[in-house]
């Protein structure tokens, strides 16, 4: 692919891959195999096949680890990994996990001496632990003897399974890496180990650098970039801000909860106006309505700006992506709304590569077609009782 000052091919030039890994905070790794996961169909069958595989150790974290049939088959693929000799160690989030019904796994994952950490636990004993809402572990991670890795927005629940198999069906997307990035994953799975067992708060102790690990080999073209983001860093908003401002034809962006800040619906609305075509998939039924009617509040000033939006038609949309001009793509757990950009620990992949690029925007593709577009004209027409509502409710979730 030629690289130009103003191709789209420009964001995989050095310079602009080592801008995004400064940005990111993060190394810039080259020589990776990417394979991008869609809904649980694929991703948990993958997932399941990574831990099948193990033999060393697995790393696995999430943000809901339910005690339901998607949790006991995770459950019993990390017991038989644990069987096998393997270290296996699990982090979940005790707040996310209240989310749904059955409560969490850990007993069941602790009856198979397994290795279990909540995350900023809240317990009876301690009643000012129930204040904890923000500042939680929202990241989704499976990472296998240091060879591959699994990142996304799944969660282990039956909201992710294949309704043909009795499951919710949500819409979301995951990505499995294998090449030298899977060590700095596996870092970041150490470092929040390390916070879940002491609740150390960001940027103490846990950000020195671990023991240098031996890279595997590189086994593909992708360069790759690990995003996290902790409380205050708001790494995310900002990689979203600059590829927006450096894109030259296209931005796909799906989204589960569009509040982002000013800065980033700015640079959307900036590359709209010159002339790149933005296009964003939402939920059409939103599992947090609130949420879902202050995305609504900032529709008006991106419609007006060019920038197309969509509304799923089908089972919730959880999906966090972005593709830019077709060669850069970002997936993980991160949301564009004030918990995921300021308050929580996310983890997310960028991908440099034209092929998964190709990849995600066919993705993108289909999934608008089963999705419905917003028109400036018809949104501006809309009840006033649903302007109030979407006014209130951005009041509620810009303060979060």
């Amino acid at each position: 692919m030629t690289v130009t000052a103003n191709s789209p091919a420009r964001l995989l030039a050095d310079d602009a891959l080592e801008r995004i890994a400064a940005i990111a905070e993060a190394p810039l790794r080259r020589g990776h195999h990417v394979r991008i996961l869609r809904d649980g169909a694929l991703a948990f069958p993958a997932m399941l096949a990574v831990i099948r595989a193990a033999r060393i150790s697995v790393s696995f974290e999430n943000f809901i680890f339910a005690n339901d049939a998607t949790g006991e088959e995770f459950a019993r693929g990390l017991a038989r990994a644990r069987e096998r000799g393997a270290e296996v160690r699990v982090i979940y989030d005790p707040l996310g996990t209240l989310l749904v019904k059955g409560g969490s796994i850990r007993r069941r994952l602790k009856r198979a001496h397994i290795r279990v950490r909540p995350f900023r636990p809240m317990t009876v004993t301690a009643p000012w632990s129930w204040l904890r809402f923000t500042h939680r572990d929202h990241r989704k991670l499976l990472v296998a003897d240091h060879l591959a890795a699994v990142v996304g927005g799944l969660c282990i629940a039956d909201h992710w399974s294949p309704a043909e198999r009795g499951g919710g069906g949500w819409r979301d997307t995951a990505v499995l890496v294998r090449g030298p990035a899977v060590a700095d994953l596996q870092l970041a799975f150490e470092r929040m180990w390390t916070r879940a067992k002491g609740d150390v708060p960001a940027g103490v102790a846990t950000d020195t650098r671990l023991p240098a690990v031996t890279l595997p080999r590189p086994k593909g073209d992708a360069t790759v970039v690990v995003v996290g983001d902790r409380p205050r860093t708001q790494r995310v908003a900002a990689m979203y801000e600059w590829l927006a401002d450096n894109a030259q034809e296209s931005i796909e962006i799906s989204d589960a909860y569009l509040v982002a800040p000013q800065r980033v619906l700015q640079a959307l609305i900036g590359a709209a106006r010159r002339g790149v075509r933005v296009r964003i998939l939402l939920p059409g039924r939103n599992n947090h309505p609130i949420a879902g009617l202050a995305a609504r509040r900032v529709y008006d000033p991106l419609l007006e700006a060019g920038v197309e939006i969509w509304e799923w038609n089908g089972v919730m949309l959880h999906a966090k992506t972005l593709v830019v001009d077709g060669v850069i793509s970002m997936i993980g757990s991160s949301n564009l709304d004030p918990l995921s950009l300021h308050r929580n620990y996310e983890l997310n992949v960028l991908v440099a590569d034209a092929k998964a690029g190709a990849d995600m925007r066919a993705l993108f593709a289909t999934d608008t077609a089963r999705a419905t577009r917003v028109l400036l004209g018809e949104w501006r027409r809309r009840p006033v009782r649903f302007k109030v509502a979407e006014w209130l409710a951005g009041l509620v979730t810009w303060n979060l």
